[in-house]
């Protein structure tokens, strides 16, 4: 009878010492309620993320100006971008889109009366310049549209080039961008390679490399006498070659 008493009390010890223990580590009352969802909806989310590519937008006050095309000019990729128009006594630079050059060149040649509606912008250098977002001369309207997305994709092949330096490409403020060749090839080479190479490469140096033909797309007029543009994916140099990326 004493040994079944004595059981009975340590059974009802541990019992109490069990209740004890949970109410002390209980599970915490504050965590986060479970997204609140409704028929066809996903999770509720707050903050700037929410507004995706509509963050950044800003509304361009269009103007318009009047006078007479002066001449054209192309971009450091000899792609004709930009004209100067006489507007009064001002002389203005007009930006458009590198699609919309032949179309441009062949409607708004050098002394024709146009209009033009855009908005003040820099260019890459810095300067102000107007860009067009739509030009009238005569009857015709040119608008800066998207280019259209051709049915068959073109397939890029690479090619093999050599060639010997003849000179190196500088951007305005005197840093190396490309590698001229005297057989009217330009190299064109990214950044980090420039920075790794410049050192290997002068004047003189014959060099062979594997990549891609620039092709411009349809509607792009490159200057007379612009070189072949190539996008290497590997260079070789001194009997050494490097992989570009």
């Amino acid at each position: 009878m004493k040994s079944q008493i004595k059981r009975i009390a340590v059974t009802s010890c541990f019992a109490v010492m069990s209740l004890i223990a949970s109410a002390q580590i209980r599970p915490n009352d504050n965590l986060p309620l479970p997204p609140v969802e409704g028929p066809g909806m996903g999770p509720l989310h707050h903050g700037p993320q929410d507004i995706g590519p509509q963050r950044g937008l800003a509304l361009r006050e269009l103007t318009t100006l009047s006078g007479k095309v002066l001449a054209y000019q192309t971009n450091d990729r000899y792609a004709y971008n930009t004209f100067t128009l006489q507007n009064g006594r001002q002389v203005v630079t007009v930006r458009f889109p590198e699609q919309l050059g032949k179309q441009l060149m062949s409607a708004a040649g050098k002394g024709q009366s146009v209009t033009v509606t855009g908005f003040k912008d820099n260019g890459p250098d810095g300067e102000g310049v107007f860009q067009m977002a739509s030009l009238v001369v005569g009857s015709t309207r040119i608008a800066d549209t998207p280019p259209a997305i051709p049915v068959v994709p073109a397939v890029a092949q690479s090619g093999t080039y050599t060639g010997s330096i003849s000179d190196f490409r500088r951007n305005p403020d005197g840093v190396i961008r490309g590698i001229s060749l005297g057989n009217k090839l330009q190299i064109d080479l990214p950044p980090p390679a420039i920075e790794q190479l410049q050192s290997l490469l002068k004047t003189g140096d014959r060099i062979k490399v594997n990549g891609f033909k620039d092709t411009p797309p349809s509607g792009v007029v490159l200057a007379a006498g612009a070189p072949t543009v190539v996008h290497p994916e590997t260079i070789e140099v001194n009997g050494k070659t490097y992989l570009l990326r």
